[in-house]
């Protein structure tokens, strides 16, 4: 099992709470991991409303950046930059979004940035977004976020509402 970290996910799970007005960090010097390139499409899990038309398309931007677009050509259609990054010890994704369709997102708006985590198996991607009952999404600063992580960096429950995804193959 490889554990890669992504931050392409908020609308990625159903843009389900997890939006920050502040990153985690702004470092990022980890590079892209190649085996979440592609298009991916949701597989249905128990009773979950995933729609299965939606799809997500991860492209490496730089060494140590996606460009993710979710759900291409729907109507909450929006682009994200991603980097992978480590916190204490703790593998994740840092999500910024950049824009919709409309145009770019407000930095002022709050849900300006995501933190993931992802676990590729067996050609299915699960992405988990961070956990706002354990780092509480009203959090304003860098530091305040990052502190609130890092006390619940230990907790099994640290990322939920997993999404499960399997690779379009042309």
């Amino acid at each position: 099992m490889k554990y890669i970290m992504m931050m392409f996910v908020t609308a990625i799970l159903l843009l389900v709470g997890c939006e920050y007005e502040s990153p985690l960090t702004k470092e990022h010097n980890i590079a892209v991991d190649p085996a979440v390139l592609g298009v991916w499409e949701p597989i249905q899990v128990n009773d979950d409303k995933t729609k299965n038309d939606e799809r997500m398309m991860i492209l490496k931007y730089s060494d140590t950046e996606y460009l993710i677009h979710y759900p291409p050509g729907g109507n909450d259609e929006a682009y994200y930059r991603g980097y992978p990054i480590k916190i204490g010890g703790v593998s994740c994704v840092q999500l910024q979004i950049i824009g919709t369709a409309d145009g770019p997102f407000k930095k002022n708006e709050k849900g300006l940035f995501h933190v993931a985590s992802y676990h590729l198996t067996d050609g299915q991607l699960e992405i988990k977004l961070l956990n706002t009952d354990l780092v509480d999404d009203s959090l304003k600063t860098t530091d305040g976020l990052r502190e609130a992580f890092l006390k619940h960096k230990e907790n099994k429950e640290l990322f939920n509402d997993p999404g499960v995804f399997r690779k379009i193959k042309k």
